[in-house]
């Protein structure tokens, strides 16, 4: 009889993560009110100047934004004044069926880049000690007018109440980590590799996030609703319905 009980606590067990997956993916268990004018006036927020860095943005057509899922966005141009370093900055929110389908070692082959190994995870750590964590890779464009070679970094936010976590899921899974969330951030932080040279750990993009990611922190989180409110993020749906889903 005994023997009985151990399939059955495992059917259980299994019952159970299953159904918690099943929830987390369908997003059932939240409910919130966070509008698209919420969100463009917390994109506002994002600075264009900071430190040595000067921003410009850079136009995005209707279709990229579409394709993208995109509800607000932030395309811009960073200049260091002082190094003359470039790094190009892309955040956007939406919904998650849309904002996890498109990632850089998808969208840049698309765009004549071709892939450079495999991405990898790589972790930022911010001057109060917060990591945030990422995926990056590395794509090289081969053209009559000479070979360029970007790398990427990206991540995406959760945007929960309390939540401020910078999160890279192994790539190819973060649809499933991240649910049917609605409101979900993504970022991009891109930068032209000098010919020859490619740290991962130090160059301009991560220096650049680690002065950037507390500002945009700022600009996103800290005058967000309260859980009375709503809890942040999830009701883009409607918005992001209009936006079907780089």
């Amino acid at each position: 009889m005994a023997r009985l009980y151990v399939p059955t606590a495992v059917a259980v067990f299994l019952l159970f993560v299953l159904t918690w997956k099943e929830a987390q993916y369908s997003d059932r268990f939240r409910d919130s009110s966070v509008s698209e004018m919420e969100f463009e006036s917390r994109f506002s927020k994002v600075p264009k100047t900071l430190g040595p860095w000067r921003g410009k943005d850079v136009g995005v057509t209707e279709e990229v934004l579409e394709v993208a899922g995109a509800v607000s966005h932030v395309n811009r141009t960073y200049v260091n004044e002082d190094t003359g370093e470039v790094v190009d900055l892309w955040l956007i929110v939406g919904h998650s069926r849309d904002i996890c389908r498109h990632t850089p070692d998808i969208c840049y082959p698309s765009q004549g880049f071709s892939p450079i190994g495999t991405p990898v995870q790589q972790k930022i750590v911010l001057s109060d000690g917060e990591e945030a964590g990422f995926n990056t890779a590395k794509f090289r464009n081969e053209s009559p007018q000479g070979l360029v070679e970007r790398r990427v970094f990206w991540s995406w936010n959760a945007n929960r109440e309390g939540q401020q976590s910078w999160e890279a899921p192994e790539p190819g899974w973060q649809r499933l980590h991240f649910g049917n969330n609605s409101g979900l951030y993504k970022l991009y932080f891109t930068f032209t590799l000098p010919r020859g040279k490619d740290e991962i750990v130090d160059n301009p993009a991560v220096r650049f996030a680690k002065a950037m990611l507390p500002e945009i922190n700022r600009a996103l989180f800290e005058d967000a609703p309260s859980k009375s409110a709503g809890d942040p993020g999830a009701a883009a749906e409607k918005s992001a319905a209009a936006a079907p889903g780089a």
